[in-house]
């Protein structure tokens, strides 16, 4: 039995990469060229030739890792240059009839509309220039009930329609950390293939300890036909939105996702198995994550594999006058309100000076059987998740919330949507006067 191919293939030297990294898109003819071929030689090496996967007619979509309405600067969207390659290398190199570009961002509801985040990123001007027939608001457009069959945690969806009409679909992430799953790679970058629903459903439920399973059940609805990762500059540390970019100049490419995101995790400094979407979808057997098992094509992975910074969750302790109380309470509540953190402190405002000019803030989430009401006297208290009212220290949190200074609720479970809302939150009460 032949083993699955994962091609690893590195680009030429980008000219734009510098400025990009500084925190300037730049968008280089040459830079653009150079990845399209690399682009070409990873497709290649991993399949022979794109009429493997497109028959004369198909449609084909391309669903890149639009995730928020952030600029490509942020380098927590795909970079504009390697979709503007992809389209046009599957526009001039396949017999494809129409080839699209599609998605819906994670938390559209709360940072932005997939149209708005598509203008914003710039990868509605690259596929534009590369040459894509359609670009696709998945917001914008209906959805399918789809029943998943052996399912564990996610046994049924609201799919967007275009997903579920294309003849073949290519994957296109981002190579990067996230706080909540690891890495945000192939099997994540389906979370965007169903809607928002907020606070706990569809897109933003199962967030909890739950979330690896919920991409393998994701995968169950429609796998991709092709896995094209950016991996031209990834992002480690506090990823998916306040980390560091990493300058990688590579192309990974397969048609098994799984296999895909085993080597590129790999490639990251990571086993496969530490990444829960992989281990579960693996070991449903729904893909290859054992290397022994994988055949890597191009670049030998260990050649070219970094250690990129892992990114910290945890929330407790990071400012004084700002406390976490998450004593018995899952990644859900805890990992989002890290993300807020992270984004607030992105935002240039002084944590000292609000909490010396907004007095102290008080974070409560699950149950909390060291927490005495009274800390939250006169303090900003903001009551996170659902969970907190099902423990016996409930009447902690009630009592909390009757001696507190100001009270924010958000309800769910997991809230994914206070990654966006608290950083808000906390910006609106910094420039109230």
């Amino acid at each position: 039995m032949s083993k699955t191919k994962v091609a690893v293939v590195k680009c030429l030297p980008l000219a734009g990469n510098a400025s990009f990294m500084g925190g300037k898109f730049i968008r280089e003819e040459d830079d653009v060229s150079k990845i399209k071929a690399t682009v070409a030689k990873a497709v290649e090496l991993a399949i022979g030739s794109l009429d493997v996967i497109i028959k004369p007619g198909q449609t084909v979509l391309i669903k890149p890792n639009l995730a928020f309405q952030a600029p490509a600067e942020s380098h927590a969207v795909v970079d504009p240059r390697v979709v503007e390659a992809v389209v046009s290398y599957v526009k001039e190199n396949s017999q494809a009839s129409e080839v699209w570009i599609g998605d819906n961002p994670s938390l559209g509801m709360h940072v932005g509309r997939a149209k708005p985040a598509f203008a914003e990123s710039g990868m509605e001007d690259a596929a534009r220039s590369g040459g894509v027939d359609k670009v696709i608001y998945f917001d914008e457009t209906e959805v399918v009930e789809v029943e998943i069959p052996e399912a564990k945690v996610f046994k049924k969806a609201a799919v967007f329609k275009p997903v579920m009409d294309a003849d073949v679909v290519i994957n296109l992430p981002k190579l990067k950390v996230h706080l909540a799953g690891t890495v945000t790679l192939g099997l994540k970058n389906w979370n965007g293939i169903i809607p928002n629903m907020h606070p706990s459903a569809q897109q933003q439920g199962a967030h909890r300890i739950d979330l690896g399973p919920k991409f393998a059940d994701l995968y169950r609805v429609r796998k991709a036909d092709l896995t094209i990762v950016d991996a031209i500059i990834g992002m480690e540390g506090q990823g998916p939105h306040a980390g560091t970019p990493v300058e990688m100049n590579l192309i990974i490419a397969g048609t098994d996702t799984v296999a895909t995101d085993a080597v590129s995790a790999y490639i990251m400094g990571f086993d496969p198995i530490e990444i829960p979407a992989i281990r579960c979808t693996a070991n449903e057997g729904l893909g290859e994550m054992d290397l022994e098992k994988i055949e890597v094509v191009g670049e030998p992975a260990d050649a070219v594999r970094r250690h990129f910074g892992r990114p910290n969750d945890n929330p407790i302790g990071m400012y004084k006058g700002f406390t976490v109380y998450a004593q018995q309470t899952c990644p859900g509540c805890y990992a989002n309100v890290r993300g807020a953190l992270d984004s607030f402190k992105n935002t240039g405002i002084n944590m000292t000076e609000f909490i010396s000019k907004k007095g102290e803030v008080v974070v409560a989430a699950g149950g909390l059987p060291d927490f005495d009401p009274e800390f939250a006297k006169d303090k900003n208290l903001f009551v996170v998740g659902d969970c907190w009212e099902y423990f016996p220290t409930s009447d902690n949190i009630r009592q909390a919330i009757n001696v507190a200074k100001s009270v924010t609720y958000y309800p769910g479970c997991a809230p994914v949507y206070i990654f966006a809302q608290l950083n808000a939150d906390l910006q609106k009460m910094a420039k109230a006067e």
